[in-house]
């Protein structure tokens, strides 16, 4: 285990015990990662009384789902989802409630509740509440820098930076800590013309904004834990139906299986997905129906009314299916994060053997991984987006011309990555720096250098410290990749930019698109420090400085 864990057993037992203040849990584990045995150990429980394993590799179910949803969940009932069962019966538990603790975007460890008191299932008023105890984790490790994991020095007062951010100076810090990101000497005013080499200029030495910057990120995180906090709860959109239809149409290569569906009661006002290898009549409809009916009513369950969309991947050119031509149904539920009332149901021309009834349980295993998986990233997504705009609000609002830049820049980032084929994944995280990649304006002296056209020396000093703000800002909140990519979005490919004087591929990618695309925004506004351009000679401009700029 880590020294610095073992320095703050008490006080992560301290916290721990949360979990039965807050959420009335009878028994609660912490498990931290450990780096050098590639696992997660359990750090310290009450409750359990020897009954839970004190590892967990990256194939324990728990640490699976921690690292693809990212988000708190919970599990009612040993049999609700099989891949917990058998953790669950193995503690002698009964209801499961996980919360990951991520520190910039990487899992360090959960916290794993069982068995609410009183014998009360867990629910979705309980999720705000174990992200809560999983960030006082966090935060504590991060204060004390235990993985390494610190968030990006200000320059200016070395103390005040240790304050805010728990990082010390490269010098103090031990060699086997990657070390804070380097500010170096300033090399360029705000925005300089296209084409021009800026002069060097001494950096700034205005350090006032910095306990500023520690009060606005507290505000901040408080902001953003009402974001996650509020998050909409999990429901289907036609993002996961579309993974559906792909997934029932592999059903169909089982031999023997002539229709799939998928049936979603309360998700986009009912809706049943149906995969057929032919045409299907009114009555093979009907039966297909009555058995997902029968076989609900069994479980105490209900459903409603549902709207059919039936697809024939393989033609409709054979003989239609019949009533008579389906001999088995089988129908299981599909338990995707807190959604239920879903069902997945197969029809077979004839009696499957045990190799069919393997091949349609992967296919149920599949569905209900990709689904939550699906829903994880529209959540995370949605939420980092908003998560941007507590960034950078209320004080932009003050400013309709930077809002408008920030919100030019993101339009123009969006089209610009899709141009270059960059994945979903990329493509969001660009619109998501190109959102907040002037957040540190909104504490550099704005109100005073807001509309002023004579610019002077000090005040571009000040202007060109922006980008270790907004990173500082950032970082604890999006992530290292966001704030690495806003504090380099001023960096030049010859290595003649700010604030680090990085060159080339060292200056994220991410960075370098914004930056193309801010530069554009920027010479063709009429919101700018100088005449606005054409959009001809923009371009000409930024094609000029391709290869230094």
């Amino acid at each position: 285990m880590h020294p610095g864990v073992q320095e703050l057993q008490g006080k992560l037992k301290e916290i721990l015990y949360d979990c039965v203040v807050e959420l009335k849990a009878t028994k609660a584990a912490l498990f931290l990662f450990d780096q050098l045995a590639n696992r997660f150990e359990l750090a310290t429980e009450y409750g359990f009384k020897g009954s839970i394993h004190a590892t967990a590799d990256r194939n324990n179910p728990i640490v699976d789902r921690c690292e693809r949803g990212r988000t708190p969940f919970f599990v009612n009932g040993v049999g609700t989802e099989p891949r917990f069962s058998e953790i669950m019966f193995e503690s002698q538990t009964d209801r499961l409630l996980v919360a990951p603790i991520y520190l910039r975007g990487q899992l360090v460890g959960m916290v794993d509740m069982r068995d609410k008191a009183a014998k009360q299932p867990f629910d979705t008023n309980d999720l705000p509440k174990a992200q809560q105890v999983a960030n006082k984790v966090s935060e504590l490790f991060a204060k004390r820098n235990v993985f390494g994991q610190g968030f990006i020095t200000l320059s200016g007062n070395e103390s005040m930076q240790s304050v805010l951010t728990g990082v010390h100076s490269p010098a103090a810090q031990p060699q086997t800590t990657p070390p804070p990101l380097r500010v170096g000497a300033a090399a360029a005013p705000g925005r300089p013309p296209a084409g021009e080499a800026p002069a060097a200029t001494p950096p700034a030495q205005a350090t006032s904004y910095i306990p500023r910057v520690s009060s606005l990120i507290l505000e901040a995180r408080t902001a953003a834990e009402r974001v996650r906090g509020a998050a909409a709860p999990e429901a289907l959109s036609e993002i996961e139906m579309g993974i559906v239809r792909e997934i029932l149409r592999s059903v169909l290569l089982i031999p023997g299986a002539i229709v799939a569906a998928f049936s979603a009661f309360g998700q986009l006002g009912g809706v049943q997905e149906i995969a057929a290898r032919a045409l299907l009549t009114d009555d093979a409809l009907s039966l297909l129906q009555s058995k997902l009916q029968s076989w609900m009513a069994k479980r105490g369950e209900s459903g409603g009314a549902l709207r059919n969309r039936v697809q024939m991947p393989f033609g409709s050119s054979g003989p239609a299916i019949t009533a008579n031509d389906i001999q088995k149904v089988f129908t299981a539920p599909i338990a995707a994060g807190s959604i239920r009332n879903l069902y997945l149901s197969a029809g077979f021309s004839n009696l499957p053997d045990r190799a069919m009834h393997e091949l349609l349980a992967a296919f149920h295993q599949q569905l209900q991984l990709a689904i939550e998986q699906s829903i994880g990233r529209r959540q995370t997504t949605a939420s980092r987006i908003r998560i941007a705009e507590r960034i950078i609000e209320p004080d932009f609002s003050r400013f309709p011309d930077l809002r408008r830049h920030s919100n030019a820049v993101v339009a123009r980032t969006d089209a610009f990555a899709r141009f270059l084929g960059m994945t979903p994944q990329e493509v969001e995280s660009a619109r998501v720096v190109a959102l907040v990649h002037d957040a540190g304006m909104r504490l550099l002296d704005y109100d005073r250098l807001y509309r002023k056209r004579d610019l002077s020396p000090d005040d571009l000093n000040i202007l060109r410290e922006h980008p270790i703000v907004g990173a500082s800002l950032v970082d604890p909140l999006l992530g290292p990749e966001i704030a690495r990519a806003v504090l380099c979005h001023h960096e030049r490919f010859d290595g003649r930019g700010y604030p680090c004087e990085l060159a080339g591929e060292e200056i994220p990618m991410l960075s370098r698109v914004v930056q193309i695309c801010e530069v554009y925004e920027a010479m063709t506004s009429v919101d700018n420090y100088q005449p606005p351009q054409s959009q001809e000679a923009a371009v000409a401009a930024i094609s000029r400085g391709a290869g230094t700029q």
